[in-house]
């Protein structure tokens, strides 16, 4: 499936619906290619990394010039993007996405063998100039957490934890014609409002200039993410190991990452509900929606192991018999359990739970969802996501991640 979907020198997540490449899909990609191709894996990362602007930030998405008519939105939503690359000609979006890139290649560097060390010369400073970015320019006043502008930042689209921007009712100033549900029904993908704000979102970051400050003063969304947290905190700790094997000087200081870990604790926990909730920075109050983006932070070594049992077990018990891990438990009244990131199970969410459990020693729990997983996914045809209640293949087929995170659960299992 990696090799039908390989563009050369990227993976494009499908041939039907995403022709481009997004970044935290290559970053999970490149786990896969790594199984049986480590040169390609390699190959995964430093493609995306062509797409660097000289802030340091990596987009969320790299356009194929070729396929510009074939996929909405383009380049064109993004005006001025092209100004702020690099390497001249390249085609980008103006946001980025959980680090999850720059977690995948320290694990190819780890290998530490002459590839991969010099591997690890060629993407170390590209990968910490990114985090540096998130470090520097997504940091509010009075806090050292990542701001998170748009929900396409996120992975996680339509997620309910994101209600809060179809409430604000935002129109985008140009018509525009959705091609997304050309090849997956409407009833899997975002409703006609919620593509409303994400245009009109992408409008106010470039009418910006992509500046945090200016961007804040005319949106409803800025967010602190629970996930997106613990990736860039467990991100910069494998960078800072990196560069401290490559005998260089640690690129984030002690003191920030524990700064870090200190406010993660503070504005994610939930005391009474027991839980991690992502942040409104607008409002300046917690997002009070469960969902299994609380199990998928454990991965960035910012949860205690008790911590973790007891949320699995409450989220186990939330969803009943249920496949797990649904992106939101039934008992949410946005429960969807066909609609994209408000209820199916996607074998990425899952691999990240299963990592995390692994991280924190809790290797029972971590097997057996790994085993669930890969099980409920066999005869998918690599389905992007499940129904949770029947079990049945949604969204797109032949989905990249989904079959390089198998490769990767197979090669771990235990």
């Amino acid at each position: 499936m990696l090799r039908r979907n390989d563009t050369g020198r990227w993976t494009k997540p499908s041939p039907a619906q995403y022709p481009h490449q997004w970044n935290w899909d290559s970053g999970f990609i490149s786990l896969g290619w790594a199984t049986f191709d480590r040169a390609r894996a390699m190959l995964e990362v430093e493609s995306m990394l062509a797409a660097q602007w000289r802030s340091g930030m990596v987009p969320h998405v790299h356009y194929d010039p070729a396929f510009l008519t074939d996929y909405f939105p383009g380049p064109d939503r993004w005006p001025g993007a092209e100004r702020q690359v690099r390497h001249p000609g390249e085609l980008t979006s103006g946001i980025s996405n959980p680090p999850v890139l720059a977690i995948a290649a320290c694990r190819l560097a780890a290998a530490g063998d002459e590839a991969a060390t010099s591997f690890a010369e060629r993407v170390c400073g590209a990968l910490c100039d990114w985090l540096g970015y998130l470090f520097r320019e997504r940091r509010l006043p009075g806090s050292p957490l990542v701001a998170v502008v748009h929900p396409w930042e996120t992975g996680w689209d339509n997620s309910p934890r994101w209600d809060l921007l179809s409430a604000a009712g935002l129109r985008p100033r140009r018509p525009y014609q959705r091609l997304d549900t050309r090849a997956v029904a409407d009833g899997e993908r975002p409703s006609g409002r919620d593509y409303d704000g994400y245009i009109a979102l992408a409008e106010i970051i470039s009418d910006g200039g992509f500046d945090l400050a200016a961007y804040r003063t005319r949106t409803p969304f800025v967010v602190h993410d629970v996930l997106f947290d613990a990736l860039t905190h467990r991100a910069a700790v494998e960078l800072n190991a990196l560069c401290r094997r490559l005998g260089r000087t640690e690129a984030f200081a002690s003191a920030a990452l524990a700064e870090f870990a200190r406010a993660f604790d503070e504005m994610h926990w939930n005391p009474g509900a027991q839980t991690y909730f992502d942040y409104d920075a607008q409002a300046g109050r917690q997002i009070e929606v469960a969902s299994a983006a609380a199990l998928a932070a454990l991965g960035g070594d910012l949860v205690p192991a008790e911590r973790a049992t007891a949320l699995l077990e409450r989220y186990h018990d939330a969803c009943g018999d249920l496949l797990p891990v649904p992106t939101v438990p039934p008992g949410n009244p946005s429960f969807d359990p066909d609609l994209y990131w408000r209820g199916p199970v996607w074998l990425s969410v899952n691999w990240l739970v299963v990592d995390g459990l692994r991280r924190l020693g809790l290797s029972p729990a971590a097997e057996r969802l790994a085993r669930q997983t890969l099980e409920a996914f066999a005869g998918s045809d690599y389905a992007e996501y499940l129904n949770p209640v029947t079990r049945q293949p949604r969204g797109i087929r032949a989905f990249s991640w989904t079959a390089a995170l198998t490769l990767d659960l197979l090669a771990g299992a235990h």
